[in-house]
């Protein structure tokens, strides 16, 4: 709602707020751009992914060794950070700075083509390899998915999941990679890609284990990770088992573009927003994943065992399982201090009140029986008495209920600011206030009460009941006394204290 409709609804009579909200809505000349510039995006979108069909259909078709297919190759990292930067353009996101960073990945991919032209492979696949890190920083930086602060559970059930993935990986597809690294292009840096994958699948689990904004845009760029993570498996695991090649080039190329469309949707524009928030509940289904992920290094050589007639990586199955049993422990210790946490805010909710943040009666009776069983014990005086704000139901029917709100809170502020740090005030129920003076005799108390009368503020008073504890009685007789004395103040005109005689 604006704010020329705020301050015309506070000049005249009630209107109705939806009827205002419409109105407002109505005579936006804002709203007009902001629908063209949707349909705008909408069709630069639609026209991105005609395109890469279009383009996977191509590859589909091409030789990937011919010059068209090498050439369709070439350009793809090319029309990837084209993509993207077009889709920053036309939807100005904020910030703009991650999704550059993720155009750049593009850049990067572009120099290892070239590198790989001129003959130096290997140093062509070390580019490579520095794609992966740079993509997922970049996707982690849109949603905000990375804050350790906002979200350790998160962080650690997706720390466990992906170890438990980077071990599954080691295990079962880098290990016989290496045996075979000689007959790769690239050599044993090939059979380290896989990590790569892993590292995107490991941001693919972020985005789940965290309640972000899921639009278009987010969706659009999970599915482009899956497919990156399949087409590049896809093309490694001839290798292992001795199979022939499958090209897997047009579902390589359409996750590429599948982020570039992310870029477009007019989604994304909100997508970064909205950072990723913990889920607060913790469901089944992430329990079992976060379980089978544990169990991981155990079941992985069992089957590595068996694919490998016995010859299993015990290295690296005793590095995962070290990992992850301290994830484990840390998941423990972020959970019990969570439940910790909780309990004190359920602990301070039940023993303060929630408008004046003075202790509550719950709180105050716990410490009347505290303090006289230490007076007891330790033969120290020891006063209690009640506070009584003088017609208090002709103030709030004056100033209504924010009013007589607002003195309550004000009071005890007030009040307390004069008591010494051993005296205990409590809001005793309504407008009656409990104080207890410890190491105090009812000459003392009476001191202190006169300090506070002259503080309470806008220029109301009160009433005030003191008994001083006779070493014997118990608490309830002890607030007796004190409630008695501060009726006898209100019959006897209200604004003075009464004094309970110690018997």
């Amino acid at each position: 709602m604006s704010q020329s409709l705020l301050n015309r609804a506070g000049r005249e009579q009630p209107v109705d707020v939806a009827a205002m909200r419409a109105a407002d809505v109505d005579s936006d000349p804002g709203d007009e751009f902001d629908a063209v510039r949707h349909a705008r995006a909408i069709r630069l979108w639609l026209l991105w992914l005609g395109g890469a069909v279009v383009f996977a259909a191509g590859q589909a078709f091409t030789d990937p060794n011919g010059p068209v297919g090498g050439l369709l190759s070439f350009s793809m990292p090319v029309l990837f950070t084209v993509g993207i930067l077009g889709g920053v353009l036309a939807n100005r996101p904020r910030p703009r700075w991650p999704w550059l960073m993720l155009a750049a990945a593009g850049l990067v991919t572009v120099i290892g083509y070239v590198i790989w032209t001129s003959g130096a492979t290997t140093v062509a696949f070390s580019i490579f390899m520095t794609v992966y890190p740079l993509e997922a920083i970049a996707l982690l930086l849109i949603v905000r998915g990375g804050s350790w602060r906002q979200d350790r559970a998160g962080l650690l059930d997706t720390a466990m999941i992906s170890v438990g993935l980077g071990l599954a990986c080691w295990l079962l597809v880098i290990t016989p990679l290496l045996r075979v690294s000689t007959d790769l292009p690239g050599g044993p840096l090939v059979a380290l890609f896989p990590l790569g994958d892993v590292l995107l699948l490991s941001v693919l689990v972020r985005f789940f284990t965290s309640r972000g904004l899921r639009n278009a845009a987010f969706w659009q760029i999970s599915v482009s990770l899956l497919f990156q993570a399949v087409t590049h498996m896809a093309s490694l695991l001839p290798a292992i088992f001795s199979v022939g090649t499958t090209d897997v080039r047009a579902l390589s190329s359409l996750s590429s573009f599948l982020i570039a469309a992310a870029a477009f949707h007019p989604s994304m524009h909100t997508f970064g927003r909205h950072e990723a928030r913990p889920v607060a509940e913790v469901s089944p289904r992430r329990v079992l994943l976060v379980n089978l992920a544990c169990m991981a290094a155990p079941g992985l050589l069992i089957v590595q065992g068996v694919l490998q007639n016995g010859k299993v990586g015990w290295l690296a199955a005793g590095i995962g399982c070290i990992l992850l049993f301290a994830l484990v422990t840390l998941r423990m210790i972020d959970l019990v201090g969570q439940v910790q946490d909780k309990a004190r805010q359920l602990d301070a909710v039940a023993h303060i009140d929630a408008l004046t943040a003075l202790p509550n009666r719950r709180a105050w009776d716990l410490e009347l029986y505290r303090r006289i069983a230490s007076a007891q014990r330790h033969g120290t005086p020891v006063v209690v008495a009640i506070l009584d704000l003088d017609h208090f139901k002709r103030f709030n029917d004056e100033h209504g209920h924010q009013g007589g709100d607002a003195l309550l809170s004000t009071a005890a502020a007030a009040w307390r600011a004069q008591l010494r740090p051993e005296d205990l005030l409590a809001r005793y129920g309504g407008e009656e206030f409990g104080a207890i003076f410890d190491h105090s005799r009812l000459a003392d108390a009476d001191r202190i009460i006169e300090r506070l009368q002259a503080v309470t503020p806008l220029g109301q008073t009160f009433s005030a009941g003191a008994a001083q504890w006779n070493g014997t009685e118990t608490a309830e007789v002890l607030l007796a006394r004190a409630d008695a004395a501060l009726y006898a103040a209100k019959r006897a005109g209200r604004d003075r204290v009464y004094v309970s005689p110690t018997r």
